[in-house]
This record gives structure tokens, sequence and C-alpha cells, in this order.
């Protein structure tokens, strides 16, 4: 069958129309002289489509005239007619061919240099030390492509105050990605206060350095302070001393985060309806260039979308690229549907355990976890409560 039809791409055929009170006998006739008709559809009484090949369309002159019979071509379709339809605009295909051999020699050449990364150098200063070895727009591509990583080491010995540096090539685009080297802060050595970061209800207190402040049982609000930087010491003399220093310790305490979610009981489901319209697009680089397309859609309706691509020719980079889109429109009805209140709690469920993560700090787990639920107007609302035992001292 697809040799066929194959066969009758590249010979070329018809898509054709026969009307009268003797359409069949005019088939049967050219079929008993051996024309080859397929894909046959009979769309009223004495109206019939069909499909033939280009040159058998003469056998069937001398049968219309003895069926009386009308016959009308429809579409020419195959190669020898595409060919026919290209070869009247050889102008414009020798246009695009000088078109695309220039871009494809311009786009083996370097023309951009970018330089990310950099907070305290100069990017014109990097740009420079590349230019002298070598790396300027206007280099061709295939110069600097063996020589990457010679430049990301001389370039290192130029520049010092890089720790880290890569070439990327993308095109005619070259990026630079450095990283400058970074000192570490100084330690915060002064006196200071630790304060809390969270509510909670103090379970334990670890005292390194300071006064505290709560004690075990308290309940704090975030910002109280917790440890005093103060501490105070008791001569032997009987004299007291109280000092600055800088606080130190833990405070451990039971903290409580809650998640909310809420279900809806009824949702709307896409259901595709009649209509359908098929949409052949060439992409060139950036630019899109309609080919031709089939069917129609509701023009009133919601109308979704499905997209297939067929690269042609992937190309080096973004500008030289070729495909062929084919997207696909159908008209959509939304139809409401119940949702049972247990597949709702099962779904807020779900979606309350996946948000735990994002909710409690790094490395700190649940101790205890309680839900509850209540049905609303048209919603289920879903509460999740974590406790957990964290250090909620900071410095203020």
């Amino acid at each position: 069958m697809i040799s066929q039809r194959l066969n009758a791409f590249f010979q070329g055929y018809l898509v054709a129309m026969v009307k009268g009170a003797h359409s069949e006998e005019l088939l049967n006739r050219g079929i008993a002289g051996g024309v080859v008709f397929w894909d046959i559809d009979k769309k009223a009484p004495g109206t019939i489509l069909f499909k033939m090949h280009a040159h058998q369309y003469a056998k069937l002159r001398p049968y219309f005239f003895h069926t009386e019979t009308k016959g009308k071509i429809l579409r020419k379709k195959g190669w020898p007619f595409l060919w026919k339809r290209v070869w009247r605009k050889k102008g414009w295909l020798l246009g695009m061919a000088l078109f695309l051999s220039l871009l494809l020699t311009l786009s083996s050449f370097i023309w951009f240099v970018e330089v990310t990364g950099v907070e305290k150098l100069d990017p014109n200063l990097i740009r420079h030390h590349l230019a002298v070895l070598g790396l300027a727009p206007g280099v061709p591509r295939r110069e600097i492509t063996p020589q990457r990583d010679w430049l990301i080491r001389e370039l290192r010995i130029r520049l010092p105050e890089i720790v880290w540096v890569t070439i990327r090539i993308k095109g005619v685009v070259v990026e630079v990605v450095v990283a400058e080297k970074r000192l570490p802060p100084a330690a915060d050595e002064g006196p200071g206060n630790l304060v809390a970061v969270k509510d909670g209800l103090i379970t334990e207190i670890l005292l390194i350095e300071g006064t505290p402040l709560v004690r075990v049982g308290d309940t704090v609000s975030r910002g109280d302070l917790l440890i005093l930087g103060e501490a105070t010491r008791v001569h032997l003399d009987g004299s007291v001393q109280t000092k600055k220093v800088k606080a130190a310790g833990e405070v451990r305490a039971r903290v409580w985060y809650e998640i909310e979610v809420d279900e809806p009981l009824a949702i709307l489901e896409p259901k595709v309806g009649g209509g359908q319209k098929i949409v052949y697009r060439l992409r060139f680089g950036n630019r899109l260039f309609p080919l031709f397309s089939r069917g129609a859609v509701d023009a009133n309706g919601f109308v979704c979308q499905d997209r297939a691509v067929k690269t042609i020719f992937p190309g080096r980079n973004s500008l030289s690229l070729v495909e062929i889109i084919k997207d696909t429109y159908q008209t959509v009805e939304w139809t409401t549907v119940q949702v049972s209140p247990e597949i709702a709690l099962q779904k807020a469920r779900q979606k309350g355990e996946a948000r735990i993560g994002a909710v409690l700090p790094t490395g700190v787990q649940p101790e205890r976890v309680q839900e509850t639920w209540a049905l609303e107007t048209g919603v289920l609302n879903y509460r999740l409560i974590i406790e957990t035992k964290e250090n909620i001292a900071v410095p203020d």
C-alpha cells in the first residue's frame, strides 16, 4: 500500500470528481480500460470523488461522452506538479541557496565574545588578553576549538585574580565564564547576644558563654532575647565583675509548622470536540514561513494545540536551524467532573507531604505530624501540623 502511494506521488496523481446519473458506469468502464482508481468516495447521488494517476486521465475523456457524465480535476498532486511550481520560482531558489551558503560561511567565524561572572575585574581587560592570545571577533572557529585548553591556561597565568575560568563556544558566540578569588569574611569576635529566630516552646538550653534570660518551658516569639552577651565573674574577694562577651550556646525548642491545602471537589476536564486544523510551517533560524494547512476549527471555541517538529538541518547554531513544524488545532469543550471527598483527601495529603521538605529547615526532621480536614463549599480544606525540635538561637 505504501509503495503504491509512493509510486503515485512520484508519477503525479489527480484528485478528481465525476457528476452524472451514470457515474458508477464511468468508473467501471475506466477500470475495464486499465485506469487505476483509489480513495473512492461517494459524496452524493451521482457525485463521486476519487484519485487516479495523472497520465491516465486522458483515457476517461471518451467515457465521459458515452456515459453523459462530467469530470472535474480538483487538485493536482505529486512530484511532477510540485517540481513545476518550484521551477517557476528558480530565481527565488537561487537567492535562497546563495543566502544559505553565505549564512553557513559566516557561521564558521567567531563574532561575539561575552564575559560573565566578573565582579571586580573589567570585562574589557579580559577581552584584551584574549585578543592578544588570538581569540577575537572575526577569527575562524576551527582555529579556536583546538586551542581552548591552552587559552584557559594562558588566561589564568595572565590574570592571577581568576581562580577558575572556562570557554564555551556556542555557534558564533564565545562565552567566557570566570570566577574571581574571594577572601573569607573577617570573623566577628565582638560581643553579641543570641535571639530567637522563630516562635517555639523551649525544651533544652546548652550554655557556653553569656547569661540565659529564658528557662525550659518558656514560650518565646521570634526576636526575643535568649542569651545575653554578658558574663558575670565573682572573684575570691567577693567582688562581682560584669563583662561584655559574645554569647554562645544552643536553645532547643519545639517548633510548629502548618501546611494548608485546598483541594477542589469539582474540576474541569477537557474533551476534544469536532473540528481539526493542521498547519505546516517551515522554521529557518528564528523565522517561520507558512507552507500549507487543511481543515477548520470553531473560531469561537477554545482551541488546544499539539506541535510536532521534524529537524531537517540541525545547523551549528540557532541561526542555521531548519525545521518542519506541524501544528494540530482542535476544538476543546470543558466538562465539570465531581471529585469524591476520599479522592480529594488523597490528593491533598500527597500535596501536603510533598511540601514538607520545602517548609522544614535543612537537616531538621519532624517529631510528630498531625493532620485535620474539613469539607467546605466546593473544596476540601486540609491542614498538616508538623512539630520539630531545633535550635532557634541565632546572633542578633
